[in-house]
This record gives C-alpha cells, sequence and structure tokens, in this order.
C-alpha cells in the first residue's frame, strides 16, 4: 500500500491544493498507517467470526464435566463444510425454530451429538445405545451415566434432516430427551478449543460428572436414572 500511497501523491503534486494535502499526509504519515493497520484487522475479524471462528462463553451446568460454567471456547464454524456432523461431536446450534426452546435471551445452545437422521437412540441402564449397538466412541459415551426424564421414555428416533443431542451431565440438562431434534441447518459450528481458563486450556474432549462416575460404581443392574421430574430438568439448559 505505500507504493500506492506514494503513487498518488506524485500525481498530486501536479497541484497546489494536492500540494498541501501530500504535506499533511506526510506529516501524519504514522497516524494514517495506524489507522489503516486498525482498519485490516477489523475487516479480518469481522470475517473470521462470520465465517472460520467464534467465541462463546458457556452459561450452565449442563455440559458437566467436559465443559463448566464461565469456560471459554472457540467453535469452528466451517467443520461441517467438507464433512458431515458424528455423533460425538459436542455443537453449538441456534434454538431458533425449536420451538420448546426458542427464546431471543437464549439464541445457542451447546450439546454433544449422539443420534443422527434415521438414528434409533434408547437408554438402557444407564449406557447409551444407537441403532441396537452400545455407543462407547468417544470414551465419554462409555464413563457417563444416561438418565431419563420425569416421562420415563428411553428410545428415541432421530427425524430425517435432525440431529438428537445430549448434554455430558445428563442429570441437569434439558436437551433432545426432552425437546426432539435440532435442524442440521441450526448447526453454527463445532466446538474445538477451550481457551479459558487458562489451567484447563486445550482441546475439547469429554469428561463424565462425578455423579455419573458414582452410579457407575454403585449400580447393581436396577434402572436409578429418573430420579428427577422434567419440570426439575427444565431450569438447567
Amino acid at each position: 500500500m505505500r507504493n500506492f500511497y506514494l503513487y498518488v501523491a506524485d500525481k498530486l503534486g501536479n497541484f497546489i491544493w494536492g500540494r498541501a494535502l501530500v504535506g499533511h499526509f506526510r506529516r501524519h504519515a504514522g497516524l494514517y498507517e495506524n489507522i489503516e493497520a486498525m482498519y485490516i484487522a477489523l475487516i479480518l475479524a469481522l470475517f473470521i467470526k462470520a465465517y472460520l471462528i467464534e467465541a462463546y462463553k458457556i452459561p450452565s451446568a449442563s455440559m458437566h464435566d467436559t465443559l463448566l460454567e464461565g469456560d471459554r471456547i472457540f467453535v469452528n464454524k466451517m467443520a461441517y463444510t467438507f464433512e458431515p456432523v458424528q455423533p460425538g461431536d459436542v455443537i453449538v446450534f441456534r434454538t431458533k425454530g425449536i420451538p420448546p426452546i426458542e427464546d431471543p435471551e437464549k439464541q445457542f445452545y451447546i450439546k454433544r451429538v449422539v443420534g443422527l437422521p434415521g438414528d434409533l437412540i434408547e437408554i438402557r441402564n444407564g449406557d447409551l445405545y444407537r441403532n441396537g449397538l452400545r455407543v462407547t466412541d468417544p470414551p465419554i459415551f462409555r464413563d457417563n451415566y444416561y438418565t431419563t426424564l420425569g416421562d420415563g421414555r428411553r428410545a428415541f428416533h432421530v427425524p430425517e434432516g435432525q440431529v438428537y443431542v445430549f448434554g455430558d451431565n445428563s442429570f441437569n440438562s434439558f436437551d433432545s430427551r426432552a425437546w426432539g431434534g435440532v435442524p442440521i441447518e441450526n448447526i453454527v459450528g463445532k466446538a474445538v478449543f477451550r481457551y479459558f481458563p487458562l489451567a484447563r486450556i486445550g482441546r475439547i474432549r469429554g469428561a463424565a460428572p462425578d455423579r455419573a462416575k458414582i452410579y457407575r460404581n454403585v449400580s447393581t443392574g436396577a434402572d436409578l436414572s429418573p430420579w428427577f421430574g422434567a419440570s426439575r430438568a427444565a431450569k438447567h439448559l
């Protein structure tokens, strides 16, 4: 850009008013270069936010212990441009068009994908099953303990064009068990990296909540899941 400015200055130097203008710019060259740099940085930041990466803050306990309240994360908005969403992905999605959770004050949710279009998802004694097979990959599915809600429903058919999502903190998550699927077009992107707090900075993987570990250790084979009602679950997003 500097060569462009020199070229313009050379042309303007042929005019009296142009020489005055060029003199002004030369005296304040540092200021205008800083303004240019900030302008370019702003354009790049807007482009990145709109099409590549966006930062979010975790507002609730529904993804414990993978994500805690107050965690700051980066979401890759290009993740599903070249490949489809997969079970186990942690996604951010828009609530618009999903009547039970649509709320102008809570426009985005974050949950983990458990089922794809056409899948049959089941909860059996705390384990998660997809199309008749127990889900163990990624390990969060094997380690976690999945509950039913107050209605006791344990089987869910995923409609075409949608995905089913559960919170990792199954005891305290208002998710597809209660309100159904997420239209694929509502997906904003894949949560990939936690940048704050610094003590837990790194890639987003999966960690079952403490209560799931306790239930895994003490379960005698009975289904312990319906421990809370749907009305209580609705408070925790």
